[in-house]
């Protein structure tokens, strides 16, 4: 399937900004682009369909002076259209922002940019093209953060700049000294889409995203080990300590000793069959002899496995008692035996690297 290359802008009151970008790519760098969307405000709104009052706003529409473009270079025109798919402003309930000026303002603006960016980021066979040169300075910082929150490999982040005789004189390019005035410059940002992990998508607010991203990165920089000591089936994080019912801990034992040997993760199958119940019986066997083992039961859990069922209540159990470890969810999730759905299967894992685990045998 091809892939389509989506132009989005940030746009307040001079809209040339994205036929600027559009000609530096279709036509100077020969990247064609099949779609364009604008993040603004109402007013902008207004200046992009050409009904602004001001004297000093362009009083063509942007669509018509896009479509004379295409029409002057002979390039195919993209998808854009003067309704509100395509022209995105912030709203607080049906009123639309007028402008972006004040706490409440800046509230609402970023929350729409980081709703409409995780939104389309999600579509395959797509790569972003983001341009943060109009609108206000917050407004073109709300979608560099928002791409840093939910961009992937080839997105990208751009900055068109011309000089200050042309700049703002026409939408685009008329000769080849004012195409040559153009520039069109890719900013380096720091992708933080894998580092986050799914979670991010159940978030709402410019605030939730900032919380979460601070303590994502705080737990990931954490020198802090989960310490497991075999005898006392103790576990230990940092000041805090818990202690495990003996097949809870070696479970949990048995799991983190895999993680460091490079298992990363364990489809519930395996994790129910006798193979691994027969891991954590030997491990139990050599470490707590005073646990009974009724040796007598033809159908106990080390001879033919723990079932499904009893592994989905075993994870749970040695979550909840995990818990209390830990300062707040982004840390636990780290540590806690987490699970993700496969070609209709469902598998666990550990989140946290190998290095910040140590398990004491004796």
């Amino acid at each position: 399937m091809k892939t389509k290359n989506i132009l989005i802008c940030v746009s307040g009151l001079t809209p040339q900004i994205v036929t600027e970008t559009f000609f530096c790519l279709a036509v100077k760098e020969k990247t064609p682009i099949d779609e364009i969307y604008i993040l603004t405000t109402k007013r902008g709104k207004d200046v992009i369909l050409g009904i602004d009052k001001a004297p000093h706003t362009p009083k063509s529409p942007l669509k018509k002076e896009l479509k004379k473009l295409c029409d002057k270079y002979k390039l195919k025109m993209p998808t854009f259209e003067n309704n509100d798919t395509h022209i995105i402003t912030a709203k607080e309930e049906s009123i639309e922002l007028s402008d972006v000026r004040t706490d409440k303002h800046n509230i609402l603006f970023p929350n729409k940019t980081c709703e409409y960016i995780k939104n389309i980021s999600s579509r395959n066979n797509t790569t972003l093209f983001c341009s943060i040169s109009g609108g206000r300075k917050t407004m073109s910082v709300h979608l560099a953060f928002a791409l840093t929150l939910f961009g992937r490999e080839n997105d990208k982040l751009l900055h068109v700049l011309t000089s200050e005789e042309n700049e703002f004189k026409g939408f685009y390019p008329q000769n080849k000294n004012e195409a040559k005035q153009l520039e069109l410059s890719e900013i380096p940002y720091i992708r933080l889409r894998s580092v986050l992990g799914d979670e991010i998508n159940n978030l709402k607010s410019y605030y939730d995203f900032v919380d979460r991203t601070q303590k994502q990165l705080k737990a990931l920089t954490d020198k802090t080990k989960i310490i497991l000591k075999a005898d006392t089936k103790e576990v230990k994080f940092g000041l805090n300590s818990v202690q495990l019912e003996p097949q809870e801990f070696a479970i949990y034992f048995k799991l983190l000793e895999m993680k460091q040997e490079g298992k990363e993760k364990h489809f519930i199958g395996y994790l129910a069959d006798i193979n691994f119940a027969n891991i954590v019986y030997s491990f139990m066997r050599e470490r707590y002899p005073y646990y009974y083992f009724d040796e007598k039961k033809k159908k106990a859990w080390w001879k033919k496995g723990f079932g499904q069922e009893a592994i989905r209540s075993k994870r749970s159990k040695i979550n909840k008692c995990l818990m209390p470890l830990f300062d707040d969810e982004v840390t636990a999730n780290q540590f806690l035996i987490s699970s993700e759905r496969e070609y209709g299967n469902t598998r666990y894992f550990i989140r946290t690297d190998k290095d910040k685990i140590r398990l004491s045998y004796e």
